[in-house]
């Protein structure tokens, strides 16, 4: 037995780490006590076809398959069409009509949803229930994601299907939102940043944040985040990236 396997045997030990990583993704989950096939949804949002970004995806997809995992991957940019690029601006006619989902149990059929919603958040919604594991690849720009990320979530993420507002109760409110996508237990962020990670961390992250502290809540309250960041990637020397997408190609065999 290795000394991390000891650690790990500890009562409580995983549960903790579990819980800080929870309070911020800067701290790793713990390794997956029980590595099995999972059913990943990969989220690429990246413009050009020849971008290192796109290669992270691949690279990332291909391990997947091959360490038997079920994926479904959406390109959020068509680098092949780019006039089939995610609309990522949220209309004033689904803002309105999303909150009509919240609390009306007599519309939450797969006929109303496909009536009320478009067809892309139709088919997203649809993968982001069948998936386990969420996998998000990006590159970040102005300390954030790109708008197609953003406005993929802001398009997504329904009120009333995704998550709920929680109820109050006699003695105070529930804190935080209820979540309704409890089929994800795992979310993977992999991006990459022309700043060094001193100056990202200084800067904030806002997607990092956006993603860990704020999207996680839609999804299982055991959910973990696992991170990885390629830090001035503008000046990296092509053995850093080989290197990191040797590490991108490691993350599948672990899940």
């Amino acid at each position: 037995m290795t000394i991390m396997s000891f650690v790990y045997n500890i009562p409580g030990v995983r549960l903790a780490q579990t819980k800080l990583n929870q309070l911020t993704s800067y701290i790793p989950p713990p390794p997956s006590d029980n590595p099995q096939p999972r059913r990943i949804l990969l989220v690429h949002s990246h413009p050009t076809p020849d971008s290192f970004s796109r290669a992270i995806a691949e690279t990332f997809e291909q391990s997947a398959i091959e360490s038997g995992h079920e994926i479904k991957r959406i390109n959020l940019c068509d680098n092949d069409n780019p006039s089939k690029c995610y609309r990522p601006n949220l209309s004033r006619k689904e803002r309105e009509s999303y909150f009509s989902f919240i609390g009306n149990k007599d519309i939450m059929d797969d006929k109303t949803e496909r009536k009320m919603l478009s067809r892309e958040v139709k088919t997203h919604l649809d993968l982001l229930r069948w998936c386990d594991t969420l996998v998000l690849v990006y590159p970040t720009w102005w300390m954030n994601t790109p708008a197609s990320l953003k406005g993929f979530f802001d398009r997504t993420l329904v009120a009333g299907l995704t998550w709920e507002f929680p109820i109050s109760q006699t003695l105070g409110a529930k804190l935080g939102l209820v979540p309704k996508l409890t089929n994800i237990e795992r979310i993977v962020g992999i991006s990459t940043y022309g700043a060094s990670q001193a100056i990202v961390r200084v800067a904030g992250d806002n997607g990092r944040r956006m993603i860990s502290n704020a999207i996680r809540h839609s999804v299982c309250p055991r959910a973990t985040v696992t991170w990885m960041g390629l830090y001035g990637v503008d000046t990296m020397p092509v053995e850093g990236r080989i290197k990191f997408l040797e590490g991108v190609a490691q993350l599948p065999k672990e899940l």
